[in-house]
């Protein structure tokens, strides 16, 4: 309240002369922080300014994702192939024939699980299996360049 006092000039009408400097006040805090932003004007800038500060394509990060997220990446792809959409309903049937009693949600659940190895173990027992089976079946490499 004692800021908004100090703003009252015109003793007869106190709240327009509040609103007029409170509004002056905010217009001066914009164009002083737009001002901060602004870049000069006519100064040619380094293209390599940015690398050098540490932003841009400088450098290879590599990172190791956790066992769930690789394995649920690895299991998208399969999902995504052509080629492996019959050995997925072979496994979905046999998972089903195994637990008869188990609801949908919990044979997709365990299919999921258990998808992975017995698709590298039917593959790589299978000797007319395609190239391109095998390098599916086989893990990609756990270290992911960013």
């Amino acid at each position: 309240m004692k800021i908004l006092k100090g703003y009252t000039k015109n003793l007869h009408h106190p709240k327009a002369s509040i609103v007029e400097r409170y509004i002056a006040e905010e217009a001066i805090e914009f164009c002083s922080e737009y001002i901060e932003k602004a870049k000069p004007v006519g100064l040619p800038e380094s293209r390599h300014d940015e690398r050098v500060g540490g932003k841009g394509s400088r450098g290879l990060h590599v990172i190791t994702p956790t066992v769930e997220d690789f394995q649920q990446a690895h299991l998208y792809v399969l999902n995504k192939s052509n080629e492996v959409f019959p050995y997925i309903l072979h496994h979905e049937g046999l998972v089903k024939e195994s637990n008869p009693k188990m609801s949908k949600n919990r044979v997709l659940k365990k299919h999921n699980k258990t998808f992975l190895d017995w698709f590298k173990d039917t593959i790589f027992a299978d000797y007319n299996a395609s190239e391109t089976l095998r390098k599916l079946a086989d893990e990609p490499k756990r270290n992911v360049i960013t």
